[in-house]
This record gives C-alpha cells, sequence and structure tokens, in this order.
C-alpha cells in the first residue's frame, strides 16, 4: 500500500515538473535548469565551423569577436570605412542603424562579397525594421505591446519579423528588451519594455523570442542584469542598481532566467553597476566577469551569445580607455564587442592580452567557435545574396500589414469604465462632441467617428490659453457625450509625459460640465504612455478612460471604432498610471456589436480580387451605364472595402464622396416596411400567414382582403406589378384623342396611355398640380410641383380596385403600399418616424430616411434621372418611383434615401440575427423565417420580403452562382443593390 501511494506521488510529481508552464507562452518549459533548452545553433553539424576554423589565425578569430556598426544614409565615405574594416581586419559582423532597405542590401552583399568569413549581420529592430529603415514596418512599441493578452499575437509577430529581417541579409536582432521597467523615470528603457510585471515581462519576452528563433533569426535579449529600475542612461552615465540579490533575482533577472530556460540565442549585457553582484567600484556589468561568468553563465547556464552593449557608450567609455574595454569584455566573457571605437586597438590589446597570459587561446576559441556555429544555423554557410528584386514590396507583404493592425487592435486598452457607458449606446439619444488636443491643435478624428454618428468636431492647442479653454467649454454645454483625445505625447517623466498643465486643466474643467448634466458622458482618450494618467488628480467626472498608447493614425481610428463597438478593448495595462491607475488594469469589451473598418486581408479576403471590382465599375462609367456610386464590402462585421467612384452626373462636375446620399427604391421594401412588420410580427400584431382582410385597412369589398400576407411578401398573390397612378394626372396635348383605360374599374380612367408615354406629348391635368404649397395642394411630388390633396385616396382606390392575375410568381410593387397602412393603422405611427425611432436613429444610420431635402443639402444627394416626362426636372431628393412621389415621397416600396455605410448597418443587423449595437432589433427566428425560401416547390426563389439567390440554374437570379444558398438581399430600380451571404459572413 505504501509503495502504490509512493508510486502516485512520484507520477504526480512528473506530471507537474513536466507541465507548470509560464501563462501564455506557447509550449513553455518548466522552471528548472534540468530541463533547460540549449540554444538551437549549439545543434548544427560542424564540419563547416570545423573548416574555417582551421583557416583563421589568433588575430582572425579575434576579429570574429568585433561588431561594427554601419548606416545606408552616410554616404561613400562612411561606406568605404566600414569595407576597409572588412578587408583590413577581417571583422565578423556588422550591425546596420538608419537607412532605408534597398540601400542596406545592396551594402550588405558589397560587404558580404568583400569578406572571407560571411559576416554576421545584425540590426537593433526592437520594433521590426521600422524602428531603423524607413519604407518598413514599425510595430508597436514594447509597452504597447505589453498590452496584449494573447501573446500567440507576440509570438506571431516574432515570426513575421524573423521573416523580414532574413529577407534583408539580417541574421541577428538586437533584441528582445527583458528589462522590467518599474521606475516611471526610467529615461531609457521606459516605452521600450513590456511593463513591470516580471511575469507578463518574461512571458513575452519568451513569445517574441521563440518567434525570431523559430524564424531561424538569432536574438539578443537584454539588458543584462536589468534596466528597468534606474534613473540615468547608460549612454550618457553608469546608473546604478543598488537592490540585493534577493530582488534582482525575483525582478530584474527573472525575465533572463525564463528565456535562458527557453534556449536563448544571445543576450546583451549591459553598462550597470550592481553592488550585490560585483563591489567594485565603476565596474558596468559589461567588464565584469563575476556577472557575466559568475551569474549569467555559472549560475543560470547561458550558454548562447553573450554581446556586449555599445563599446562606444558613456557609461563604460568614461571608466575604460578604448582598446582596455574590450579586453575587459572578454575576460568577462562576452562573446560578441559591440561597436568598438577604435577595431584596430581592440583587435591589437586583445591579442596583447592573450600573450600576456590575461586571455587564453582557448577562450577565443570559444568564443569564435561560438560565433561561427551561430552563422552557420543562420545559414551563413551557404552562399550568401540578398535578392534585391521586389525587395521593399516582400518586406511590406500585405499579411504583414494584417498582422500589424491585428496587434495594434489589441493593444488598445479601457483602463476604466465607471457606469459601463463603453460601447456607446443609445446613439438615437446622443449629441456628439470631439476634442482633440495636440501641439498645434489642427488634428481631429471626425472621419472615423462620423461613420457611426456624426459629430462636431473641435481641435485645441495643447498650451492653450485659459480664454480659448472658456470659449470651447461654453459650446461644449450643448452636447451631452464629449470624447477628449489626447495627442503628441511623450515618454519621458522629464518632460512630463507631454501633457501640460493647461491640457489637464481644461481637461478638470469639464467637470461642472458633466456634473450639471446626468446624461452627459465622458471619454478621455490618451494617446500615450499609462504613466501620462499620473499627470491628472480629479478624474471623478471620466466616464472612460482609454490609452491608446501612439496617435499613429490607424491607433486613433481604431480607438474611435472601439469606442463605438466597431471592435473590442481587450488590453491591459502594463505599467501603473500613478495614483490612478494599476498594472493589469483593463476591462474586455468582449466581441464587436457594431461595423469594424479595416482592410481585405483581415477578414479574410484578397485585396487583388476586390480591386476586380474597381474593373468593373470603371467600364460602367466609362460606358456611362452610370455616371458614379458607391462600394462598401463587409466580412464577418469588418467593412474592407468602403470606396466612392465617378461623379453625380455625366457631366462630371461633382465627385461622389461617402457621405452622399443615393435614392434606395425598392431597398425601401426591406429596409423601412419589412423589419417594421417584422417587429410587429415579434410582437404578435402581424403575421404571414394572415389575411389582408384581417386588417382594417383593407376594404372588404376588394380582392385584396382574401390574399394571404405570406404571398404578397414573397410576390405570388395575383397583384399586377405596378400602376401608373401618374397617368391619371396626365392628358394628351390634342384633346380629341380618346381616353385609354387601364383599370378593370372605369372609375379612374387613365388619360394617356403607352403611345403617349414614347412621344412625350403630355400635359398636366388642369388643377392637378400647383407650384406652390397651399392647403389644397400639399403633396410634394418634385421641386415646385404639389399634388392635389384628394388624389392619394384615388391612388388607393385605384390600388384597392385593381385586377388579380393567377397566383403565380410576380413581382409586384402594390403589397407594400398596403403594408405601409397596416403599420401605420398597427402603430398609430406614420411609417417615416417609426422606422426612424424603431431603426434608423439607434443604429446611428442617420443618412437613412425619406424627404431627405428636410435634413441635408442638395449637393449631398445623388440625383436619379432627369425627368423630361412626368416632372420635367433633375430629380435630386425627391423619390424617383412616381408612385411614392405622388403620396409625397414616402411609401412603403419607395421614398428610403441613404449612403452605403448607413444601409450596411441595417444588413449588418440582418447578418446578425436581428442584432446590432447591443440592441435587437428583429427576433432571430423571426429573421431566418423571413430570409428562408417561402414556397421553393413552386419555383419561387424569394423569402418574405427578401429576395434570394437562384440555386437550380447557373447564370440566373440576382446573385452569383457562388453566393449561398442562405444569402439574401434586395435591388433597387435606380441601380442600387444589397446583398448578404450568412454563410460567408459576406456583405
Amino acid at each position: 500500500m505504501k509503495n502504490n501511494l509512493l508510486q502516485i506521488v512520484i507520477l504526480v510529481t512528473l506530471f507537474l515538473v513536466f507541465h507548470i508552464a509560464v501563462p501564455g507562452t506557447p509550449d513553455m518549459l518548466p522552471f528548472s535548469p534540468q530541463f533547460q533548452q540549449a540554444p538551437p545553433f549549439l545543434e548544427v553539424d560542424t564540419t563547416w565551423v570545423d573548416s574555417v576554423m582551421k583557416q583563421l589565425s589568433l588575430e582572425e578569430q579575434i576579429a570574429q569577436m568585433i561588431m561594427v556598426q554601419a548606416y545606408s544614409n552616410m554616404g561613400e565615405t562612411h561606406q568605404k570605412e566600414i569595407a576597409r574594416l572588412i578587408s583590413r581586419y577581417h571583422v565578423g559582423g556588422i550591425a546596420f542603424f538608419q537607412g532605408d532597405p534597398v540601400s542596406q542590401a545592396i551594402l550588405t552583399n558589397r560587404y558580404q562579397d568583400a569578406s572571407e568569413v560571411p559576416l554576421l549581420v545584425a540590426i537593433d529592430g526592437e520594433n521590426g525594421l521600422g524602428m531603423r529603415l524607413d519604407s518598413t514596418i514599425r510595430y508597436p512599441s514594447q509597452m504597447a505591446l505589453g498590452a496584449i493578452t494573447d501573446n500567440a499575437l507576440i509570438y506571431q509577430l516574432g515570426g513575421d519579423m524573423a521573416r523580414q529581417m532574413k529577407r534583408l541579409g539580417v541574421h541577428m536582432n538586437l533584441a528582445p528588451v527583458a528589462d522590467v521597467n518599474n521606475n516611471p523615470a526610467n529615461p531609457v528603457i521606459n516605452t521600450r519594455s513590456f511593463g513591470e510585471d516580471p511575469d507578463q515581462v518574461a512571458a513575452k519576452v519568451v513569445a517574441l523570442m521563440r518567434g525570431m528563433q523559430d524564424g531561424g533569426l538569432l536574438v539578443a535579449a537584454k539588458h543584462f542584469p536589468g534596466h528597468g529600475d534606474t534613473g540615468a542612461d547608460s549612454h550618457h552615465a553608469l546608473p546604478v542598481v543598488p537592490y540585493g540579490r534577493e530582488r534582482l533575482d525575483s525582478l530584474e533577472l527573472y525575465p533572463f532566467r525564463e528565456a535562458i530556460l527557453s534556449g536563448l540565442t544571445g543576450i546583451m549585457v549591459a553598462h550597470l553597476q550592481v553592488p550585490a553582484l560585483d563591489a567594485r567600484e565603476n565596474r558596468p556589468a559589461t567588464v565584469s566577469d563575476r556577472m557575466v561568468t559568475g551569474v549569467l553563465k555559472d549560475e543560470l547556464g547561458f550558454r548562447g551569445l553573450v554581446i556586449t552593449d555599445a563599446l562606444n557608450m558613456k557609461g563604460l567609455s568614461k571608466y575604460f580607455e578604448p582598446g582596455e574595454r574590450e579586453v575587459e569584455a572578454v575576460i568577462a566573457g562576452n562573446d560578441i564587442l559591440l561597436m568598438p571605437s577604435d577595431v584596430g586597438k581592440a583587435i591589437t590589446e586583445i591579442k596583447r592580452a592573450v600573450r600576456r597570459g590575461e586571455i587564453s587561446v582557448e577562450r577565443i576559441n570559444e568564443s569564435c567557435r561560438k560565433i561561427l556555429l551561430a552563422k552557420q544555423w543562420t545559414g551563413l554557410n551557404l552562399p550568401v545574396s540578398v535578392e534585391m528584386a521586389s525587395l521593399t514590396e516582400d518586406l511590406n507583404h500585405p499579411d504583414y500589414k494584417a498582422n500589424h493592425r491585428e496587434l495594434i487592435a489589441h493593444t488598445l486598452t479601457l483602463a476604466r469604465d465607471r457606469d459601463s457607458i463603453l460601447p456607446l449606446s443609445h446613439l438615437e439619444d446622443m449629441k456628439l462632441a470631439t476634442v482633440t488636443i495636440s501641439r498645434k491643435g489642427m488634428e481631429h478624428v471626425g472621419a472615423t467617428s462620423d461613420l457611426y454618428l456624426t459629430g462636431d468636431h473641435f481641435t485645441l492647442p495643447s498650451r492653450a490659453a485659459r480664454q480659448e479653454q472658456e470659449r470651447l467649454i461654453e459650446k461644449l454645454k450643448g452636447y451631452n457625450t464629449i470624447i477628449v483625445n489626447i495627442w503628441n505625447t511623450s515618454s519621458y517623466a522629464s518632460r512630463r509625459y507631454g501633457i501640460t498643465d493647461e491640457t489637464v486643466r481644461f481637461v478638470e474643467a469639464l467637470h461642472p460640465l458633466i456634473r450639471d448634466n446626468p446624461q452627459a458622458r465622458l471619454v478621455l482618450n490618451v494617446a500615450g504612455t499609462p504613466y501620462a494618467l499620473a499627470r491628472f488628480v480629479n478624474l471623478d467626472h471620466v466616464g472612460a478612460m482609454i490609452l491608446s498608447f501612439d496617435d499613429d493614425p490607424l491607433y486613433q481610428e481604431y480607438t474611435l471604432q472601439a469606442i463605438f463597438g466597431g471592435r473590442g478593448f481587450s488590453g491591459k495595462l502594463p505599467v501603473s498610471g500613478g495614483e490612478v491607475v494599476s498594472a493589469g488594469d483593463g476591462i474586455d469589451t468582449g466581441p464587436p456589436v457594431r461595423l469594424g473598418y479595416s482592410s481585405p486581408l483581415d477578414a479574410g479576403l484578397h485585396p487583388d480580387t476586390l480591386v476586380l471590382m474597381d474593373t468593373i465599375i470603371e467600364e460602367a462609367i466609362r460606358e456611362k451605364a452610370m455616371p458614379g456610386c458607391q462600394l462598401l464590402v463587409a466580412r464577418h462585421g469588418e467593412v474592407v472595402w468602403h470606396r466612392a467612384y465617378g461623379h453625380h452626373t455625366y457631366q462630371g462636375k461633382r465627385p461622389v464622396e461617402l457621405t452622399d446620399l443615393y435614392d434606395l427604391a425598392s431597398i425601401t421594401k426591406i429596409t423601412a416596411t419589412l423589419p417594421s412588420l417584422m417587429r410587429l410580427r415579434d410582437q404578435g400584431r402581424f403575421h404571414e400567414d394572415s389575411l389582408m382582410g384581417s386588417f382594417p385597412t383593407v376594404p372588404d369589398s376588394s380582392n385584396k382582403a382574401g390574399l394571404r400576407v405570406g404571398d404578397i411578401l414573397s410576390h405570388q398573390s395575383g397583384l399586377v406589378p405596378w400602376i401608373p397612378f401618374y397617368y391619371i394626372t396626365l392628358e394628351p396635348l390634342d384633346a380629341s384623342q380618346q381616353l385609354v383605360s387601364h383599370n378593370r374599374s372605369a372609375q379612374y380612367p387613365l388619360k394617356i396611355g403607352p403611345s403617349d408615354w414614347a412621344n412625350r406629348n403630355v400635359k398636366y391635368v388642369d388643377g392637378v398640380y400647383d407650384r406652390a404649397y397651399s392647403p389644397d395642394y400639399p403633396i410634394q411630388v418634385a421641386e415646385n410641383l404639389y399634388l392635389q390633396t384628394d388624389y392619394r385616396d384615388s391612388l388607393y382606390r385605384m390600388l384597392y380596385d385593381s385586377e388579380l392575375h393567377d397566383p403565380e410568381y410576380h413581382y409586384s410593387d402594390l403589397g407594400y403600399y398596403m403594408f405601409q397602412q397596416v403599420i401605420e393603422a398597427e402603430t398609430d405611427t406614420m411609417l417615416y418616424p417609426y422606422a426612424w425611432y424603431n431603426f434608423y436613429a439607434p443604429m446611428g444610420a442617420e443618412t437613412m430616411g425619406f424627404l431627405p431635402l428636410n435634413r441635408f443639402p442638395a449637393e449631398r444627394i445623388v440625383p436619379t434621372e432627369n425627368d423630361i416626362f412626368f416632372r420635367r426636372q433633375l430629380l435630386r431628393g425627391h423619390v424617383h418611383d412616381m408612385g411614392a412621389a405622388m403620396l409625397g415621397g414616402i411609401s412603403g416600396h419607395a421614398g428610403l434615401f441613404g449612403n452605403a455605410n448607413d444601409l450596411a448597418k441595417m444588413m449588418q443587423m440582418y447578418l446578425n440575427g436581428g442584432s446590432y449595437g447591443g440592441e435587437r432589433f428583429v427576433d432571430a427566428a423571426t429573421l431566418e423565417t423571413y430570409t428562408s425560401c417561402w414556397d421553393c416547390e413552386n419555383e419561387n426563389r424569394r423569402g418574405l420580403g427578401f429576395d434570394r439567390p437562384v440555386t437550380e440554374e447557373p447564370d440566373a437570379g440576382p446573385a452569383c452562382d457562388d453566393a449561398s444558398a442562405s444569402s439574401f438581399g434586395h435591388s433597387g430600380f435606380t441601380g442600387c443593390l444589397t446583398w448578404a451571404d450568412p454563410e460567408n459572413g459576406l456583405l
């Protein structure tokens, strides 16, 4: 029994040992030297290394330890000097700094050709190539990355960095920064650190390191033994880390230890004085055998490359002369001597130290061999040349950009949300203002926020005088939602993080405005470091506080989207912000609830495919199928293509803008009438199986009373397609011409026929229209054209008296005239206000609505037709459909205007199963019923109101063959079309 228990304990212990991992890192090994992974380059075949070692003299072996700095933007004199160092001293490596990728690649090939042993090329790319080179991607700072909760994204970033750098001929990245920045006043590390929590820093260091190394890139975690809690910059002085060994083990050394256990390939040693590890005065870690050999190699078991920090920095050069520094660094245990100020003197002095017995030949052999092993692991044992063709394009591959955008989206941190106001809700009650504070006070974010809700946008200089602030605050009293964006910040405490006293005063001066309005909401968005929040003392009036880290446009676009629910906040603060917020704070708002705006690859679509749409549209404009249009494509709730093309008219005077409105024609059916009917169905006041006669608006005597609602919605009730109601208001110019009737009842004879329309030889019937509004002529049909009041009733009488065809599929508008009356009777509200208050306003679909000239200038409304027959004018802002026009522009079948962006909100609501913006508009089961095929057995593809694809016949119906059977949408006579495919998440 005792033996069995002992076996169980041993098994459980072994299980725990092999499965304990640092949270968030991929496949982490347990924290124990017993399970330490060796740096992968130590495991390569040594044949090439052995052969090179035999050929190198002692001086050449020493030279392999030298890595010089190079620039690709400093001209021919500098380039010749680097080439001289290579040919004269046979240095082993180059660390590139500023320049551009093409120039660097050319120089890399030139320098490699000049070197007998392939050069190890490094770059100090903590944030990727973009930290040093133009025309490349600069990734978020490590502190911004520290806010990301999913370390798989950090690992993916490491892989992308590796592929980019390897493509450029770079073999080592002098990163990641493994310092724990727990000192807000740190002048040199600061935002270069992942944060102040050693566990989180360690997890992210390992994730980024593994991503790079799995991509075949050497790394150098820095700055050993830990530069995060210092008040001096080692570029200019020698910082002191005054803490005891227990503190160092639990904080400064911890991320390095975890990375070593995971097979770290390189560590950079800092110019730091750490008395607890080496009490000698002015003895930086870089030249301390007690720290490099004693702690790093012997205690922590590090077997990878040890790299000095730049040997020309004041933290070292102040105490050691050229040549002396390099000797001391080799004695300490460093393998790579980074950027010596005098290469020749460094090699000479090291060689003399060997002769004096201060450095053994074996010590040089050890470092040289290790460097050659690393070179072979990166592929330098084979012919090397950077391919120049498509270099910049490859470094900026769309996949890298998509991953970059994903990183930014996951950095955004909602540090505090006092009343759970984000994402913003109740848009229908909101009056929005944004204030952007920056050095020049010129920038604003209106373009993004207006996609969700049109607001007013103000700017304020960061040093605005009190009077200027007071004038703005007076203006802001008319708003109940205010977003304050603070840009142009700094990461340095010495600069007060770029937050001026004037900015602090302005934010605090908003307190009375928020206090005095119970509905008011204030959102503070700081585009900077969390430390900047310490500048604020009184933030009780701030409802939500956001850290967006950077005022780069993409960060700010995504932040505004997240404020409105177009994407989620998920970040956690990597450091504390004074007394205001603490490390680890951050609210996860969950998945998006409104449309987001991004790029095709982010939604799994290839941009090259979507560009084909441009070709089609350009041809259509060229062939005058249309003068212009708007096009929007969304997938999985992300708008990935939102463009305007062409002009309002063929005269080409006014380009189409994304904010312009179009006459949506029959799309009105599914975006005004249908959602209203579905809502009534959800309330038990309407049903597709009902007969029209069950509604009081339908006369019992009409042949429409016996029609089933579902048959009308699916266009198989026998209703005629349309009635040219406006014919009754026109007559031939030749009064003797015989009347023509198109009505089964001669009670409403039509005075003209098709031939008159074709010849356009007609005039208005006397007394039917007037040029101005009056109680007798209240119905505006077009500009300066008003219809007599009793013609509305005449129209409906004609409709209810019209004949019926056989009950088979025939598209008809007439049912929607009737449904408008049903909705208005059941809700005791006119169709337009009902749709506005129940759908458009809550969604922020502000351009959606009837009678657009009542709310928008004519210049924003695209004309539909130069009507030379009926209304005899260019139709701009007045409904194109004649029947809807005779009802004053509001009808159940036509009359709705809007732009593509707001139409997409309605359609995304349908794709979401009836919800949008966190609010449910239609029951999901109802929507499923209405978008499904109603009577497929009788070869009717239609749903209830919605059009659907033809699936049994190729190249037929309104959608392409690739559209899924569950897709739905509608078209409009004016040329508009909308289509949604739930199976593919496509809109």
